[in-house]
Protein backbone atom coordinates (compact mmCIF):
# COMPACT_ATOMS: atom_id res chain seq x y z
CA UNK A 1 0.00 0.00 0.00
CA UNK A 2 2.73 2.54 1.19
CA UNK A 3 4.98 1.37 -2.31
CA UNK A 4 1.31 2.58 -4.55
CA UNK A 5 1.38 5.30 -2.54
CA UNK A 6 5.04 6.56 -2.88
CA UNK A 7 4.86 5.31 -6.72
CA UNK A 8 1.74 8.18 -7.10
CA UNK A 9 3.55 10.69 -5.63
CA UNK A 10 6.88 10.25 -7.15
CA UNK A 11 5.94 8.40 -10.32
CA UNK A 12 9.45 7.47 -12.17
CA UNK A 13 10.67 9.85 -14.45
CA UNK A 14 12.53 7.16 -17.19
CA UNK A 15 10.59 3.72 -18.07
CA UNK A 16 12.64 1.67 -19.93
CA UNK A 17 10.51 0.60 -23.05
CA UNK A 18 11.22 -3.34 -23.75
CA UNK A 19 10.11 -4.62 -26.86
CA UNK A 20 9.94 -8.49 -26.54
CA UNK A 21 9.95 -9.94 -30.14
CA UNK A 22 10.50 -13.31 -32.21
CA UNK A 23 13.95 -11.96 -33.88
CA UNK A 24 15.06 -9.80 -31.19
CA UNK A 25 14.60 -7.91 -28.02
CA UNK A 26 14.42 -3.96 -28.49
CA UNK A 27 14.98 -1.99 -26.04
CA UNK A 28 15.08 2.45 -25.62
CA UNK A 29 15.03 4.99 -22.69
CA UNK A 30 14.15 8.41 -22.65
CA UNK A 31 15.57 11.04 -19.68
CA UNK A 32 14.10 14.03 -19.53
CA UNK A 33 16.90 17.11 -19.29
CA UNK A 34 15.61 20.48 -18.55
CA UNK A 35 12.08 20.18 -19.86
CA UNK A 36 14.00 18.21 -23.14
CA UNK A 37 13.70 14.25 -23.98
CA UNK A 38 17.19 12.76 -24.92
CA UNK A 39 17.62 8.89 -25.89
CA UNK A 40 19.31 8.17 -22.30
CA UNK A 41 20.13 4.52 -24.12
CA UNK A 42 18.82 1.88 -26.66
CA UNK A 43 19.35 -1.53 -27.25
CA UNK A 44 18.94 -4.17 -30.43
CA UNK A 45 19.58 -7.98 -28.84
CA UNK A 46 19.01 -10.65 -31.21
CA UNK A 47 17.64 -14.24 -30.19
CA UNK A 48 18.83 -17.37 -31.27
CA UNK A 49 16.69 -19.46 -30.24
CA UNK A 50 15.66 -22.86 -31.36
CA UNK A 51 12.21 -23.07 -32.27
CA UNK A 52 11.50 -26.79 -30.18
CA UNK A 53 13.09 -24.74 -27.44
CA UNK A 54 10.82 -25.37 -23.98
CA UNK A 55 8.23 -22.48 -23.45
CA UNK A 56 9.62 -21.70 -19.84
CA UNK A 57 13.55 -22.19 -21.37
CA UNK A 58 12.87 -19.72 -23.89
CA UNK A 59 11.62 -16.75 -21.21
CA UNK A 60 14.41 -17.33 -19.26
CA UNK A 61 16.74 -17.03 -21.67
CA UNK A 62 15.49 -13.78 -23.00
CA UNK A 63 14.95 -12.42 -19.62
CA UNK A 64 19.28 -13.33 -19.11
CA UNK A 65 19.86 -11.28 -22.50
CA UNK A 66 18.09 -8.12 -21.31
CA UNK A 67 19.71 -8.72 -17.79
CA UNK A 68 23.07 -9.43 -19.36
CA UNK A 69 22.95 -6.07 -22.09
CA UNK A 70 21.76 -4.07 -19.26
CA UNK A 71 24.46 -4.87 -16.43
CA UNK A 72 27.39 -4.59 -19.96
CA UNK A 73 25.51 -1.17 -20.38
CA UNK A 74 25.23 -0.16 -17.37
CA UNK A 75 22.18 1.86 -17.21
CA UNK A 76 20.43 2.10 -13.77
CA UNK A 77 16.67 1.97 -14.41
CA UNK A 78 13.88 0.08 -12.54
CA UNK A 79 10.60 0.45 -14.09
CA UNK A 80 9.63 -1.35 -17.59
CA UNK A 81 6.88 -0.98 -19.79
CA UNK A 82 6.44 -3.69 -22.22
CA UNK A 83 3.20 -5.10 -24.73
CA UNK A 84 1.53 -7.46 -26.42
CA UNK A 85 0.46 -8.66 -29.86
CA UNK A 86 -0.93 -11.53 -32.03
CA UNK A 87 -3.80 -14.26 -30.70
CA UNK A 88 -3.43 -12.92 -27.57
CA UNK A 89 -5.43 -9.45 -27.24
CA UNK A 90 -8.15 -8.70 -28.85
CA UNK A 91 -8.99 -4.99 -29.56
CA UNK A 92 -12.60 -4.36 -29.75
CA UNK A 93 -14.06 -0.92 -30.16
CA UNK A 94 -17.85 -1.33 -29.36
CA UNK A 95 -21.00 0.83 -28.07
CA UNK A 96 -21.84 0.21 -24.68
CA UNK A 97 -24.95 1.51 -23.04
CA UNK A 98 -24.45 4.76 -21.45
CA UNK A 99 -22.85 4.04 -17.73
CA UNK A 100 -21.63 6.48 -15.11
CA UNK A 101 -17.51 4.92 -14.54
CA UNK A 102 -18.37 3.17 -11.10
CA UNK A 103 -21.24 0.96 -12.87
CA UNK A 104 -19.20 0.38 -15.71
CA UNK A 105 -16.41 -0.41 -13.57
CA UNK A 106 -18.47 -2.82 -11.70
CA UNK A 107 -20.50 -4.33 -14.68
CA UNK A 108 -17.58 -4.43 -17.25
CA UNK A 109 -17.39 -8.29 -17.87
CA UNK A 110 -20.93 -8.97 -18.38
CA UNK A 111 -21.13 -6.11 -20.91
CA UNK A 112 -17.43 -6.92 -22.71
CA UNK A 113 -18.54 -10.55 -23.05
CA UNK A 114 -20.81 -10.87 -26.32
CA UNK A 115 -17.67 -8.83 -27.75
CA UNK A 116 -14.39 -11.09 -27.03
CA UNK A 117 -13.86 -14.57 -28.18
CA UNK A 118 -12.29 -16.03 -25.02
CA UNK A 119 -13.54 -17.05 -21.93
CA UNK A 120 -14.21 -13.66 -19.83
CA UNK A 121 -12.21 -15.54 -16.86
CA UNK A 122 -8.88 -16.01 -18.69
CA UNK A 123 -8.08 -13.12 -19.77
CA UNK A 124 -7.31 -9.45 -18.73
CA UNK A 125 -9.88 -6.67 -19.16
CA UNK A 126 -9.54 -3.13 -19.36
CA UNK A 127 -11.49 -0.63 -21.42
CA UNK A 128 -11.16 3.02 -22.40
CA UNK A 129 -13.91 5.57 -23.16
CA UNK A 130 -13.88 7.66 -26.38
CA UNK A 131 -16.82 9.77 -26.45
CA UNK A 132 -20.63 9.97 -25.98
CA UNK A 133 -22.76 8.66 -28.79
CA UNK A 134 -26.45 7.70 -29.72
CA UNK A 135 -27.79 4.34 -32.02
CA UNK A 136 -31.57 4.29 -32.11
CA UNK A 137 -32.01 7.19 -29.93
CA UNK A 138 -30.70 5.52 -26.74
CA UNK A 139 -27.50 7.34 -25.16
CA UNK A 140 -24.75 4.93 -25.52
CA UNK A 141 -20.61 5.57 -25.29
CA UNK A 142 -18.02 4.66 -28.05
CA UNK A 143 -15.64 2.77 -25.56
CA UNK A 144 -12.11 0.50 -26.63
CA UNK A 145 -12.02 -3.17 -25.04
CA UNK A 146 -8.81 -4.80 -24.86
CA UNK A 147 -9.09 -8.23 -23.53
CA UNK A 148 -5.04 -10.11 -23.02
CA UNK A 149 -5.03 -13.34 -22.30
CA UNK A 150 -3.84 -13.80 -18.76
CA UNK A 151 -1.28 -16.48 -19.89
CA UNK A 152 0.41 -14.12 -22.25
CA UNK A 153 0.50 -11.10 -19.77
CA UNK A 154 1.71 -13.42 -17.04
CA UNK A 155 4.46 -14.48 -19.61
CA UNK A 156 5.61 -11.29 -19.98
CA UNK A 157 5.31 -9.92 -16.45
CA UNK A 158 7.53 -13.31 -15.59
CA UNK A 159 10.48 -11.82 -18.01
CA UNK A 160 10.42 -8.36 -17.04
CA UNK A 161 10.78 -9.49 -13.30
CA UNK A 162 13.28 -12.05 -13.90
CA UNK A 163 15.38 -9.39 -15.94
CA UNK A 164 15.62 -7.73 -12.50
CA UNK A 165 13.03 -4.34 -13.57
CA UNK A 166 9.54 -3.62 -12.34
CA UNK A 167 6.61 -4.32 -14.69
CA UNK A 168 4.67 -0.76 -14.87
CA UNK A 169 2.86 -1.29 -17.92
CA UNK A 170 1.61 -4.47 -20.25
CA UNK A 171 0.83 -2.25 -23.24
CA UNK A 172 -0.64 -3.49 -26.68
CA UNK A 173 1.88 -2.73 -29.83
CA UNK A 174 -0.80 -0.74 -31.57
CA UNK A 175 -1.32 1.48 -29.21
CA UNK A 176 2.66 1.69 -27.96
CA UNK A 177 2.66 2.87 -31.79
CA UNK A 178 0.02 5.58 -31.17
CA UNK A 179 1.81 7.19 -28.31
CA UNK A 180 5.24 7.51 -30.53
CA UNK A 181 2.61 8.58 -33.52
CA UNK A 182 1.35 11.51 -31.16
CA UNK A 183 5.07 12.78 -30.42
CA UNK A 184 5.94 12.98 -33.92
CA UNK A 185 3.18 14.02 -35.70
CA UNK A 186 2.81 16.97 -37.41
CA UNK A 187 1.12 19.65 -35.45
CA UNK A 188 -2.47 20.41 -35.73
CA UNK A 189 -2.21 17.28 -38.38
CA UNK A 190 -6.24 16.81 -39.48
CA UNK A 191 -6.49 13.42 -41.42
CA UNK A 192 -5.77 9.84 -41.37
CA UNK A 193 -2.89 8.15 -40.97
CA UNK A 194 -2.28 4.11 -41.43
CA UNK A 195 0.46 2.92 -38.90
CA UNK A 196 1.83 -0.87 -40.14
CA UNK A 197 4.77 -2.50 -38.14
CA UNK A 198 6.23 -5.35 -39.81
CA UNK A 199 7.85 -7.39 -37.53
CA UNK A 200 9.28 -11.03 -36.99
CA UNK A 201 5.55 -13.03 -36.74
CA UNK A 202 3.14 -10.56 -36.61
CA UNK A 203 2.12 -7.18 -38.34
CA UNK A 204 0.45 -4.44 -36.22
CA UNK A 205 -2.25 -2.17 -37.96
CA UNK A 206 -3.32 0.74 -36.88
CA UNK A 207 -5.59 3.49 -38.35
CA UNK A 208 -5.16 6.68 -36.52
CA UNK A 209 -7.74 9.38 -37.66
CA UNK A 210 -7.15 13.05 -35.67
CA UNK A 211 -5.36 11.80 -33.02
CA UNK A 212 -7.20 8.82 -31.99
CA UNK A 213 -6.83 4.89 -33.17
CA UNK A 214 -10.10 3.91 -34.79
CA UNK A 215 -8.92 0.36 -36.17
CA UNK A 216 -6.65 -1.82 -34.71
CA UNK A 217 -5.61 -5.31 -35.96
CA UNK A 218 -2.66 -8.29 -36.15
CA UNK A 219 -2.22 -9.48 -39.36
CA UNK A 220 -0.34 -12.71 -39.72
CA UNK A 221 1.81 -11.75 -42.75
CA UNK A 222 5.11 -10.44 -41.34
CA UNK A 223 9.06 -11.18 -41.77
CA UNK A 224 8.58 -14.85 -41.61
CA UNK A 225 6.27 -14.97 -44.06
CA UNK A 226 8.60 -13.27 -46.37
CA UNK A 227 11.36 -15.99 -45.48
CA UNK A 228 9.18 -18.73 -45.71
CA UNK A 229 8.73 -17.31 -49.31
CA UNK A 230 12.47 -16.56 -50.18
CA UNK A 231 13.48 -20.44 -49.04
CA UNK A 232 11.10 -21.64 -51.53
CA UNK A 233 12.17 -19.45 -54.28
CA UNK A 234 15.59 -20.28 -53.90
CA UNK A 235 15.34 -23.20 -52.56
CA UNK A 236 17.46 -23.09 -49.53
CA UNK A 237 17.32 -22.47 -46.09
CA UNK A 238 15.49 -19.80 -44.13
CA UNK A 239 18.51 -18.19 -42.68
CA UNK A 240 19.80 -17.94 -46.19
CA UNK A 241 16.68 -16.57 -46.95
CA UNK A 242 16.83 -13.60 -44.44
CA UNK A 243 19.97 -13.05 -45.64
CA UNK A 244 19.04 -12.57 -49.25
CA UNK A 245 15.96 -10.22 -47.85
CA UNK A 246 18.46 -7.69 -46.02
CA UNK A 247 20.76 -7.90 -49.34
CA UNK A 248 18.33 -7.33 -51.87
CA UNK A 249 16.15 -5.02 -53.58
CA UNK A 250 11.91 -5.19 -55.16
CA UNK A 251 12.20 -4.59 -58.11
CA UNK A 252 9.31 -1.95 -58.98
CA UNK A 253 10.43 0.49 -61.80
CA UNK A 254 10.75 -1.36 -65.61
CA UNK A 255 14.37 0.03 -65.49
CA UNK A 256 15.24 -2.08 -62.09
CA UNK A 257 13.50 -5.20 -64.11
CA UNK A 258 15.32 -4.65 -67.18
CA UNK A 259 18.29 -4.09 -65.63
CA UNK A 260 17.89 -7.62 -63.32
CA UNK A 261 17.30 -9.34 -66.77
CA UNK A 262 20.27 -7.92 -68.80
CA UNK A 263 23.00 -8.71 -65.74
CA UNK A 264 21.52 -12.23 -65.51
CA UNK A 265 20.59 -11.71 -61.68
CA UNK A 266 18.44 -15.26 -60.99
CA UNK A 267 18.77 -14.53 -57.25
CA UNK A 268 17.77 -10.92 -57.54
CA UNK A 269 14.57 -11.52 -59.67
CA UNK A 270 13.63 -14.56 -57.49
CA UNK A 271 13.76 -12.97 -54.34
CA UNK A 272 11.48 -9.83 -55.56
CA UNK A 273 9.13 -11.87 -56.85
CA UNK A 274 8.87 -14.03 -54.27
CA UNK A 275 8.85 -11.12 -51.99
CA UNK A 276 5.95 -9.07 -54.11
CA UNK A 277 3.72 -12.11 -53.59
CA UNK A 278 3.57 -11.72 -49.76
CA UNK A 279 3.17 -7.99 -50.27
CA UNK A 280 0.25 -8.61 -52.49
CA UNK A 281 -1.33 -10.87 -49.48
CA UNK A 282 -0.61 -8.17 -47.09
CA UNK A 283 -2.10 -5.51 -49.06
CA UNK A 284 -5.25 -6.93 -49.81
CA UNK A 285 -5.05 -7.95 -46.26
CA UNK A 286 -4.56 -3.94 -45.13
CA UNK A 287 -6.85 -2.92 -47.61
CA UNK A 288 -9.78 -5.12 -45.67
CA UNK A 289 -8.98 -3.21 -42.61
CA UNK A 290 -9.08 0.20 -44.90
CA UNK A 291 -12.48 -0.88 -46.08
CA UNK A 292 -13.75 -1.29 -42.39
CA UNK A 293 -12.17 1.95 -41.49
CA UNK A 294 -14.22 4.11 -44.58
CA UNK A 295 -17.33 2.41 -44.18
CA UNK A 296 -18.21 3.71 -40.54
CA UNK A 297 -18.77 6.87 -42.40
CA UNK A 298 -15.69 8.52 -41.30
CA UNK A 299 -14.51 12.32 -42.20
CA UNK A 300 -11.09 11.44 -43.48
CA UNK A 301 -9.44 8.92 -45.65
CA UNK A 302 -6.00 7.45 -45.32
CA UNK A 303 -3.06 10.09 -46.08
CA UNK A 304 -0.42 8.22 -45.58
CA UNK A 305 1.14 5.10 -44.61
CA UNK A 306 3.88 5.17 -41.93
CA UNK A 307 6.08 1.67 -41.60
CA UNK A 308 7.89 0.19 -38.97
CA UNK A 309 9.33 -3.38 -37.69
CA UNK A 310 12.46 -4.89 -39.35
CA UNK A 311 10.78 -5.63 -42.39
CA UNK A 312 10.93 -1.43 -43.34
CA UNK A 313 14.37 -2.43 -44.09
CA UNK A 314 13.45 -4.25 -47.63
CA UNK A 315 14.94 -2.95 -50.38
CA UNK A 316 12.30 -0.58 -52.52
CA UNK A 317 9.56 -1.11 -50.11
CA UNK A 318 7.92 1.89 -49.73
CA UNK A 319 7.86 1.96 -53.47
CA UNK A 320 5.92 -0.88 -54.18
CA UNK A 321 3.59 -0.37 -51.24
CA UNK A 322 3.01 3.52 -52.71
CA UNK A 323 2.12 2.12 -55.92
CA UNK A 324 -0.56 -0.48 -54.70
CA UNK A 325 -2.08 1.92 -52.09
CA UNK A 326 -1.84 4.91 -54.36
CA UNK A 327 -0.90 7.53 -51.06
CA UNK A 328 2.55 8.09 -49.46
CA UNK A 329 4.24 5.70 -47.83
CA UNK A 330 7.77 6.33 -45.45
CA UNK A 331 9.75 4.29 -43.14
CA UNK A 332 9.49 5.68 -39.39
CA UNK A 333 11.92 7.97 -37.37
CA UNK A 334 11.06 6.74 -34.06
CA UNK A 335 13.45 9.30 -32.63
CA UNK A 336 12.51 12.27 -34.41
CA UNK A 337 10.97 14.28 -31.67
CA UNK A 338 14.65 14.45 -29.63
CA UNK A 339 16.61 17.21 -30.62
CA UNK A 340 19.60 15.68 -32.07
CA UNK A 341 19.95 12.02 -33.15
CA UNK A 342 22.60 9.09 -31.43
CA UNK A 343 25.53 9.60 -33.98
CA UNK A 344 25.59 5.83 -33.40
CA UNK A 345 22.34 4.14 -34.12
CA UNK A 346 22.66 2.13 -37.05
CA UNK A 347 20.27 3.16 -39.80
CA UNK A 348 18.75 -0.43 -40.34
CA UNK A 349 17.79 -0.47 -36.92
CA UNK A 350 15.82 2.71 -36.39
CA UNK A 351 12.47 1.18 -37.54
CA UNK A 352 12.50 -1.62 -35.70
CA UNK A 353 12.82 0.79 -32.38
CA UNK A 354 9.21 2.04 -32.66
CA UNK A 355 7.09 -0.01 -30.30
CA UNK A 356 10.07 0.11 -27.33
CA UNK A 357 10.49 4.18 -28.20
CA UNK A 358 6.48 4.15 -27.56
CA UNK A 359 6.81 2.33 -24.52
CA UNK A 360 9.48 4.38 -23.00
CA UNK A 361 7.59 7.25 -23.28
CA UNK A 362 4.56 6.16 -21.00
CA UNK A 363 4.97 7.42 -17.93
CA UNK A 364 2.52 5.83 -14.43
CA UNK A 365 0.06 8.49 -14.78
CA UNK A 366 -0.79 7.12 -17.79
CA UNK A 367 -1.38 4.03 -16.12
CA UNK A 368 -3.42 5.64 -12.87
CA UNK A 369 -5.19 7.25 -14.68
Amino acid sequence: MLSNLVKMLFPPKEVLGVDIGNYAVKIACFAEEKKTLKLKDWGYIPLAIKPDTPPEEKKAIISQEIKTYLKKKGLQVRYAATSISGNSVIVRYVKLPKLSKKELALTISVEAEPFIPFDIKDVNLTYYILNDSAEEGEPKMDTVLVAAKREAVQDKIDIISDAGLEPLIIDVDSFALETLYERIAPKGENTAVLLLNIGQKVTNLSIVSQGVTRVVRDIFIAGATFDKAIAKALKTEQTAADAAKKNRSLLVSDEDKAAAIEGFDREGIAVSKAASGVLKDLYTEVSRSIDFYLSQGVDHSISKIILSGGMSNLGNITRFLAAEFKVPVEVINPLAFLPEAPKNMPKDVLPALAVAAGLALRRLKDWEE
